[in-house]
């Protein structure tokens, strides 16, 4: 049995020993207390393991409110409220981690600046399970009322703690916490949650910017993009790509930081479909045309509409033709569901059943293709080039945070002999149409699409019915020459149409694009 003198001499030496490391940042002393090895090991990868939340961190203007949702022991809730002088909200139900970040909150002498939670933040509040992946000061990866692991599948915990949650809308609703202008999530697996009980919140503008763990093997992490896309903040592709782990249990998952949008980039929240590939260098792409749509000419008679030679690059207009399906990959407009008729016009949509007759390199490409053709860049660039024109037509469906929901949809398209379509305005829903023309060479240079005017000057049509070309005068057809994109934005005055191809063993390629209206 151990000598009662000789134990509390240890329990003594046990109660003095408290290790602790004190960094210098830009000049700065912060204090962080180290019990164990976890804990040493974040303090000695602080500035490596998360580089972008250091940098996210920093950016922050000082004084600002954070809300810090799995605050673990406290790394950053201190970095913040010492470096940017941040006050700061921070929330971690796990016993032990809680404990340390309180004492690195005394520490630094911050709890009059700093507040700590023993609670977690969900979509429901009320007593729950915290199912641990191990007992230990420092550890992670724990979840709050399932047992299951950071990528949500079951796994068994070793120790389960009660703890207790609540939904960030409520605690604002109630003045429990003040509206955050910055909001760090790191909560392993379960940030849709904490962000679906943050709706209200999310949408105040004094909310300026997020930085939220994510793992896009996980469906629910990828309907987070779309929510926080919704209420109006954006992310950068390069980012997300420089901050994804690259190997090991955790490839893939990353810290992606969204921005609010200023009320000038709000112009609309772009919905993309699931075939199309988006990377940084399809957005780099679709900006490259922006800028060189900016020096185009807009006519306005009878409606407003440009045209652009030399669209791609010619390397790139190769490969067009290349991927280009074949006529046997296509179908009938008509078997699409979406018109009767026009069996001359086939058909590739931008969706899983049309993809799904094109060959891996094919579906490679038009992938690709769609990342830029549906990226948020190409489609607020092009929408702000014929802004004018549609700027009412925009607020009219506009929601809440002043902005409508738009998204691209494509074909390609393959015109065969005897196809025509009269004088017609697009349909209510299309905000802009694009008309990409990809022929291998001129010889067809008559078969453009045709401006008309209706002979009636007091016509006009809200969309759907093709008419006679009679009623009308035709005014011009845009040759049909490689290369080349006639664009214009859809009104009740946008009469187009093709004339009707005679010629014996015709085929007609191009790409139609069209910014349609969600909210119609």
């Amino acid at each position: 049995m151990t000598d009662s003198a000789d134990f509390a001499k240890q329990v003594e030496a046990y109660e003095n020993f408290d290790p602790a490391i004190t960094l210098t940042y830009n000049g700065i002393s912060i204090v962080y207390r180290i019990p164990n090895r976890a804990a040493l090991w974040r303090v000695e990868t602080l500035p490596t393991k998360e580089p972008c939340t250091i940098a996210w961190l920093e950016s922050m203007e000082p004084g600002a409110i954070l809300l810090d949702v799995g605050a673990n022991v406290g790394m950053y809730t201190i970095f913040a409220a010492k470096v940017r002088q941040a006050t700061v909200y921070a929330f971690e139900p796990e016993s032990q981690n809680y404990a340390l970040l309180n004492a690195n909150i005394q520490a630094n002498e911050l709890s009059s600046q700093v507040t700590a939670y023993c609670a977690g933040l969900s979509d429901q509040q009320g007593l729950d399970k915290l199912y641990l992946s191990e007992f230990a000061l420092g550890s992670s990866c724990h979840s709050l009322g399932e047992e299951v692991g950071f990528d949500l599948n079951p796994r068994r915990s070793p120790f389960i703690q009660g703890a207790i949650s609540y939904s960030l809308d409520d605690m604002v609703s109630k003045g429990m916490l003040p509206i955050p202008n910055y909001i760090k999530i790191d909560v392993d697996g379960f940030e849709h949650k904490v962000l679906a009980g943050a709706r209200k919140t999310l949408a105040d503008p004094r909310v300026k910017s997020i930085i939220v763990e994510l793992n896009p093997n996980i469906p629910q992490h990828l309907e987070v993009v779309t929510l926080l896309t919704q209420l109006g903040f954006q992310h950068s592709q390069t980012q997300v790509q420089a901050a994804a782990r690259k190997t090991g249990v955790f490839t893939g998952v990353g810290e992606w930081i969204f921005s609010r949008r200023s009320k000038e980039e709000r112009v609309a929240h772009v919905m993309v479909p699931s075939v199309v590939t988006q990377t940084a260098e399809t957005s780099a792409f679709a900006l490259s045309l922006i800028e060189k749509f900016k020096a185009i000419k807009i006519v306005n008679e009878p409606f407003p509409h440009a045209v652009i030679e030399n669209v791609f690059p010619a390397e790139y207009y190769e490969q067009i033709q290349r991927f280009f399906p074949s006529d046997e990959q296509m179908i009938p407009l008509s078997e699409t569901g979406r018109t009767t008729g026009y069996r001359e016009r086939l058909v590739t949509l931008f969706d899983e059943e049309g993809f799904s007759r094109l060959s891996t390199e094919q579906r490679d490409f038009w992938g690709r293709f769609g990342g830029w053709l549906y990226s948020p860049e190409f489609i607020n660039g092009v929408i702000k080039l014929f802004l004018p024109y549609v700027q009412e037509r925009l607020q009219d469906v506009s929601q809440l945070l002043g902005w409508a929901r738009v998204h691209g949809d494509a074909l390609l398209v393959s015109d065969q002999t005897n196809y025509g379509i009269g004088p017609h305005t697009d349909a209510a829903h299309r905000l802009v149409t694009f008309l990409f023309y990809l022929p291998q060479d001129d010889r067809f240079r008559e078969y453009g699409t045709s401006i008309y005017a209706p002979k009636d000057p007091g016509f006009s049509c809200a969309g759907g019915p093709h008419y006679s070309y009679d009623k009308f005068e035709h005014k011009k057809t845009i040759p049909f020459l490689p290369n080349t994109l006639l664009m214009f934005p859809r009104s009740n005055h946008s009469f187009h149409g093709v004339e009707p191809i005679r010629n014996q063993d015709i085929t007609r390629h191009l790409l139609i694009n069209n910014i349609r209206l969600a909210d119609v």
